[in-house]
C-alpha cells in the first residue's frame, strides 16, 4: 500500500530519504548506479516523488532566507553565507510552489501528478495496446496518459492529456472523440488516426478513413494521408502527409527527414531515461536525415558525437550534456 502523501510530515522517513538522495546527487560523487537508483527510488510511488519534489524545493527556495538569517546574526561587514544543511532541514516547504514541481517535474524524471492519476499511461520508452471499446484500439506510444470519458456512464471517447497514440476503429464501431488541448477530433468507424499532444501543441494525422478536428469554432476535414494541428496559432489547414513516417513509431522506429538536431534530442527525450540537453544553438541547428530503432537509443549521445563532433558530459541521473 502507498504512503498517503498529504498525511505525510516534512520530516517523515520519505523526506528524510530524499534529502539523503538530493545530497548525494548534488555532492559531485554521484556514480551512474547511483543515479539508476535514484530513479528506481523515485518511481516507487506519488508519495515518493513529491517528497523529492518538495525536498528539491526546499533547498532552492529557502536558500534567500537562509542567507538573510546568517546576516543577521553576524556582523553587518560580513557577507551572508550559504544556507547551511541545518537551515535546510529546518525549513519550511512552500506548498503551492512544491505541488507544481510535482505537476510538472523537471526533465520528466519522474510521472507528473496528473499522468500518475490517469485512467491509462506509459512509462519512458514503453508502449501499449489498450482495447477500450469493442472494436476501439488504442495504440500509447512511450510518456503517453489519457482517461476515459464518459456520458451518463457510457463510453463517448477519451480525453488525451500528454504524449501520442494511434486510435483504430472496427468498421463495426460507433463514432469516437478524442479531447486534446482545448480541441477535439472525432473519427467514424473503419478510421486509423495518429494524434500526439505535446506541450499543448496538438497534431492529428489522418491515417485512414474519415477524421474531423474541431478546434475554436472551427471544423476541418482530414481524409487519409493528411495532417492539422492547433494549439499556440490557429488551426491549420490540412496537409499532406508520410504515413509511413507518421507511423514509424509503431515500428519502434524514429525517422528524420531533414530535422534540426534540436527537434532529434527532444523526440529522443520521450524514449530515454534522463535527458540530452544541447547547449549549443549552433549544434542544434544542424539538419538531420537519419532512421533510429529504439533499441539504439542508450547511445544517441555517442551517435551524435561521432556524427556533428559533440563534446559529450555526462550527469547523474542519465542527464546528458551536447556541446
Amino acid at each position: 500500500m502507498e504512503p498517503n502523501s498529504a498525511s505525510l510530515s516534512h520530516d517523515s522517513p520519505l523526506h528524510r530519504e530524499a534529502r539523503d538522495w538530493l545530497l548525494l546527487l548534488t555532492s559531485g560523487r554521484a556514480t551512474a548506479a547511483d543515479a539508476q537508483g535514484f530513479r528506481s527510488w523515485v518511481a516507487q510511488s506519488v508519495a515518493h516523488a513529491r517528497a523529492f519534489a518538495e525536498t528539491r524545493l526546499m533547498w532552492e527556495r529557502l536558500g534567500a532566507a537562509a542567507a538573510n538569517l546568517a546576516q543577521r546574526e553576524r556582523a553587518p561587514a560580513v557577507a551572508p553565507r550559504r544556507m547551511s544543511r541545518r537551515a535546510f532541514l529546518g525549513g519550511a516547504v512552500a506548498a503551492t510552489a512544491a505541488a507544481l514541481l510535482v505537476a510538472q517535474p523537471p526533465f520528466r524524471l519522474w510521472p507528473g501528478i496528473s499522468d500518475m492519476a490517469a485512467d491509462f499511461r506509459t512509462a519512458t520508452g514503453e508502449q501499449r495496446s489498450v482495447q477500450v471499446a469493442p472494436g476501439v484500439t488504442v495504440e500509447m506510444n512511450t510518456q503517453t496518459a489519457f482517461n476515459l470519458h464518459k456520458v451518463d456512464g457510457k463510453l463517448a471517447g477519451i480525453e488525451l492529456l500528454d504524449g501520442e497514440i494511434q486510435l483504430q476503429l472496427a468498421d463495426g464501431a460507433g463514432d469516437f472523440t478524442v479531447w486534446a488541448a482545448k480541441g477535439s477530433l472525432r473519427a467514424k468507424p473503419g478510421s486509423q488516426c495518429n494524434v500526439r499532444c505535446l506541450g499543448g501543441d496538438v497534431e492529428v494525422t489522418a491515417l485512414d478513413g474519415s477524421v474531423s478536428v474541431d478546434y475554436r469554432g472551427r471544423s476541418e476535414a482530414l481524409g487519409a494521408a493528411q495532417q492539422a494541428s492547433y494549439g499556440a496559432r490557429e488551426m491549420t489547414a490540412p496537409v499532406p502527409v508520410d504515413v509511413d513516417q507518421a507511423m514509424a513509431w509503431r515500428r519502434r522506429v524514429l525517422v528524420f527527414d531533414n530535422r534540426p538536431l534540436s527537434y532529434v534530442v527532444a523526440e529522443i527525450n520521450r524514449y530515454r531515461p534522463g535527458r540530452l540537453v544541447l547547449t549549443n544553438d549552433a549544434l542544434g541547428a544542424r539538419m538531420v536525415r537519419a532512421r533510429f530503432s529504439l533499441n539504439q537509443l542508450a547511445d544517441a549521445a555517442t551517435l551524435i558525437r561521432e556524427a556533428f563532433g559533440a563534446h559529450v558530459t555526462e550527469l547523474p541521473g542519465g542527464i546528458v550534456l551536447l556541446s
